[in-house]
């Protein structure tokens, strides 16, 4: 969307155009034409919104692709109603760096607002990466998801059990022993390892 094909230079000098005139025809477009205007710009959302999930954890970016190409779909009209043709012609460079913006600020409201949708995403293993950071900014770590996923894969199968029975379900080391098979020094062991790797990548 732009204003910028030769019949309008011709007759229309942009700059000066009242505020209210171009109020008018931003909301007749949008009014009128929310189809047309998303195919317009649909190639362009597509892109925006693939790199951006591609540098999420996968458990986020499976469980949330949709909710961000929706996110980024309204924030792409709440980018034409706020642009001013008559600083800039064309709308995209305004919406593609509010889109972001709105899409990092969707991760983030879930970060911090349902850690419950968090946990489903990173699978238990990652539950003591949350346990064991007290950070305010965690969710930087989890909006990058390089350092999520490696540390999700440091752990092996028996360090994963035992970490989340320790920390998510608060048993014992006397407890997880029995279940896992180990004397209970061992179970403190593995636990003492498997924290000190994870804070290792964490810091």
């Amino acid at each position: 969307m732009e204003f910028s094909e030769n019949k309008i230079k011709k007759e229309v000098d942009i700059s000066r155009v009242d505020d209210r005139i171009i109020a008018g025809l931003k909301k007749y477009f949008l009014n009128k034409f929310p189809k047309e205007i998303l195919k317009k710009f649909q190639a362009q959302l597509d892109v925006l919104v693939s790199k951006y999930v591609a540098h999420l954890p996968r458990h986020v970016a499976s469980s949330e692709f949709d909710d961000l190409a929706n996110v980024a779909r309204l924030e792409l009209f709440e980018s034409i109603k706020s642009w001013d043709p008559r600083k800039n012609p064309k709308v995209w460079p305004l919406a593609q760096q509010r889109i972001t913006g709105a899409m990092r600020d969707h991760i983030r409201y879930l970060t911090k607002s349902d850690p419950t949708r968090l946990y489903e995403w990173i699978t238990n293993a990652a539950y003591l990466f949350m346990s064991v950071e007290q950070s305010p900014h965690f969710e930087h770590k989890i909006e990058d998801g390089f350092q999520l996923d490696k540390a999700m894969r440091i752990l092996n199968d028996l360090e994963r059990q035992v970490v989340v029975m320790y920390y998510r379900d608060n048993k014992t080391f006397k407890e997880i022993a029995k279940m896992v098979g180990l004397s209970e020094s061992q179970v403190s062991r593995i636990c003492k390892t498997a924290t000190q790797k994870m804070k290792e990548i964490i810091e």
